[in-house]
Formats: C-alpha cells, sequence, structure tokens
C-alpha cells in the first residue's frame, strides 16, 4: 500500500470480492505522507495491515552494489535514480512474495493500463501475480472507482508519483498529462486499425495535430516514452524451438486440466497479430478502396486468408465469402476442378490454381475478384513438391486468371514467378 490510488483501489476491490486482504506499507527513505496515506487506506477499506521500513536493507544492498559500481552509491545522474528505484521495487517484491508464501496468499498488480503503456514499472518488481486494475486508466477511471469504493478523497487526487526516487512524478517523466497519454494511445491505435502501414513520422498528420502543437508534444512525448518501455510488455521474451512449438505443449495441459475456465481461452477465436493482421488490414483496405468484393478458395492456409480479411474493419462490404478446399475431393466437388488434372498435375499447380479461381467466382456470384492459394504446407514434402511450394491464383470477373508460384522457407518467400 504505497500510499498511491492503484494500490488502494486494487485492495478495495479484492475486498469487495471477498478476499482476504493483507495491506503491507514498506517505506523505503518514503514521504511520510505516502506511507500515512497507505496505513489510512488500510484502516479506511477495513484491511488488516502491516508496517516494514525496509530503508536499512536498502541502504545496505546499495552499499553491496556499489562495490561493484561506486556511482551507484553516489550519482544522481537519471539512469543511476533508475536503477536504485528498480532496487526499491524488487526489495518490496522479495517482502511481499515471501509474505504471500507465508499466507498462503498471492501478490496483487497495482499497475493500471496506461502505467503499463508507460512502463510505469520494474520487471520481476512489482508485478505481481494478479492484475484487477491493469485494463483501467488512470486519468478518470482509477480515480472515479477510487471514489466509489471509499478509497480516501486525500489518496485519488494525491500526485501521481513512482514513489521510488526516480523522476518528480509521472507525468513530469512522460511529457504529458495521464489524460493527455490516453487520449493519444486511443487515437494511434484506431489510426493504425484505418491505416496498418502507418509510420511513426505520419501519425501527427494522420491524427490531424499538425497545426495544434500541444497535441504535436503530446504525441511525440508517448510515441517516445512507449518506444523505451516496448520490451517490458513482452517479457520474458521466449524464442521458438527449430522444429517443433514446445511451449504449445505445456499451454494444451495447462488450458485443459489446470487452468480454471475464467483464464481459459480459445486461442483458433483470437484475432490476428503481427504481420499477418497488417496484410490482411492493407489487403481489405485497398478492396475497399476500388470497391471490389473478394472470394477466396483455399487448401493448404484453409480459409486464413479468408479470416484476415474478415477480422478488418467493415469486411462485410468487401468479402463475399470463402470456399475451404483442403482435400483434393472438395477441389472437385465445391469448385469444379478437374479429376483427371489433379490426378496428372497434382493439386500443388498452378493449372490447379488457377482452376480453383475460376470456380469459386462461378459459385460466388455477388463477387468481383477471386483469390485462390493452393501449396505444399508441409511438414514433409509431398507428391515429389518441396514443402513451403504455393500456388497464388487471381482472377478478376471477365478475366484472366494470374498465377504467382511462391518459395516459402519458414517466414517470407525467397522467390517467385508470375505464370
Amino acid at each position: 500500500m504505497s500510499g498511491g490510488v492503484d494500490s488502494a483501489v486494487t485492495a478495495a476491490l479484492l475486498k469487495k470480492a471477498g478476499w482476504r486482504v493483507v495491506g503491507f506499507t514498506l517505506p523505503i527513505e518514503q514521504d511520510p505522507e505516502e506511507t500515512e496515506r497507505g496505513a489510512e487506506a488500510c484502516h479506511s477499506l477495513g484491511l488488516e495491515h502491516l508496517h516494514l521500513d525496509l530503508s536499512e536493507q536498502y541502504r545496505r544492498l546499495v552499499i553491496d552494489l556499489g562495490h561493484l559500481d561506486e556511482e551507484l552509491r553516489v550519482s544522481d545522474a537519471e539512469p543511476l535514480r533508475t536503477r536504485r528505484g528498480n532496487i526499491r521495487a524488487r526489495l518490496r517484491m522479495v517482502t511481499l512474495y515471501d509474505q504471500a508464501h507465508r499466507l498462503g496468499g498471492l501478490v496483487a498488480s497495482t499497475d493500471n493500463f496506461s502505467e503499463l503503456g508507460a512502463g510505469f514499472w520494474t520487471l520481476h518488481g512489482d508485478v505481481g501475480d494478479l492484475a484487477p486494475v491493469q485494463s483501467l486508466l488512470k486519468s478518470w477511471e482509477i480515480p472515479w472507482m477510487a471514489r466509489a469504493y471509499g478509497v480516501p478523497e486525500r489518496t485519488w487526487r494525491a500526485k501521481p508519483t513512482d514513489g521510488l526516487g526516480i523522476g518528480k512524478g509521472d507525468e513530469a517523466q512522460i511529457g504529458a498529462t495521464y489524460l493527455e497519454w490516453d487520449i493519444v494511445v486511443f487515437a494511434v491505435a484506431e489510426a493504425l486499425r484505418h491505416n496498418p502501414s502507418l509510420t511513426i513520422e505520419k501519425l501527427a498528420e494522420a491524427l490531424d495535430a499538425g497545426s495544434d502543437p500541444a497535441a504535436s508534444r503530446a504525441i511525440e512525448a508517448v510515441m517516445r516514452r512507449l518506444r523505451t518501455t516496448w520490451f517490458k510488455r513482452i517479457n520474458p521474451i521466449a524464442l521458438e524451438h527449430p522444429r517443433e512449438d514446445r511451449f504449445s505443449l505445456l499451454d494444451l495441459i495447462d488450458e485443459r486440466l489446470f487452468r480454471p475456465l475464467v483464464l481459459r481461452e480459445d486461442r483458433a477465436l483470437k484475432p490476428f497479430f503481427g504481420e499477418t493482421a497488417v496484410l490482411g488490414q492493407r489487403l481489405a483496405q485497398r478492396l475497399s478502396e476500388t470497391n471490389i468484393r473478394v472470394v477466396t478458395a483455399e487448401s493448404c492456409t484453409a480459409g486464413l486468408l479468408g479470416a484476415c480479411i474478415a477480422a478488418a474493419p467493415g469486411s462485410s462490404s468487401i468479402l463475399e465469402g470463402s470456399f475451404i478446399a483442403y482435400r483434393p475431393t472438395m477441389k472437385t466437388d465445391a469448385l469444379g476442378v478437374s479429376a483427371a488434372l489433379i490426378g496428372e498435375k497434382t493439386v500443388y499447380d498452378p493449372h490447379v490454381a488457377r482452376a480453383m479461381a475460376e470456380g469459386a467466382l462461378r459459385g460466388a456470384t455477388g463477387a468481383d475478384l477471386a483469390i485462390a492459394i493452393t501449396g505444399v504446407g508441409g511438414p514433409n514434402p509431398d507428391q515429389g513438391k518441396p514443402v513451403g511450394l504455393v500456388y497464388i491464383a487471381t482472377l478478376h470477373r471477365g478475366g484472366t486468371a494470374q498465377v504467382t508460384e511462391c518459395h516459402f522457407k519458414g517466414g517470407n518467400p525467397h522467390h517467385s514467378k508470375p505464370f
């Protein structure tokens, strides 16, 4: 219970939900008024309150670490203040996890959505097991809930600060108010949904902020802070195994056997991320600009292209539908591809891709464009064709199908050629 509004709201929500909540005040060379606010919040919310001053332990630790780097003990430069602040946060977390083990409980995370983006938290330092307020905005949702749940007024009106001696308050470190931060984050996200290819240099123009110096400064400040803290939001970085996805094995066991229902999720229903989402939205935007309605016919991608287009805003005006023709029999039955052609050429052939596109346009009379995909998805070669060989056919109604041969190797195509 740092004396700030976030820890108080977190405690209030857990208390309201029927949990036993133990509030710890753990000052480390902290402003006494902040510690008093933490204790007051515990009393007002009816929490058990335990107090332990960790200042002496902190000073000894800094002295010991100073044997490795003398500047840590004496320098007031910002990087050194940040390091000492991280030591404070991690020392508190050592204490909290020890007490959670003693009490048979868990440690609550108190960071909110705005702080998550701004990076006002220490890796492995003040991130706990359960984060009740991590989706809430610092600018108004957190203070509103504080007032609604009985947090003392002087706590939710207090100036936001890290309490770690790093800077002169959160907003001073950001270079913008929390309200400006929240507005910019949502505006930038909306702009990226509309134009996935948008660059940082074009943000002010896209947000129509070029003639507003205050808005431009806020955008610049938010982007600068996000750029320097992105790594925190994906930590720890787990690299994929070169031969198989081993992490999914443990995830499958946990998901099906141990996780409570409220934490289970169907990953197949999640929206697409990364470059796949960018390309899907770029295609959808281009189709919308040219007023073209598309139908897809997919074999090795099994509907992935259609799903990517469908995930884009306004997709109902551009996506007619999809044929998933995974097996050769579906290609002949649903798309009218000649069985003799497949028998002669295999399904991994430009002529088959072309026939799939033609069949898709025949079956989808409301579509203007067909995109057909067939290829060897792996993990092994098939019918003498290598893994990663993919044919993509595009056909405008009334035109002639164009087929491109691609050779994929785990990521980007290393060469392609038209037919």
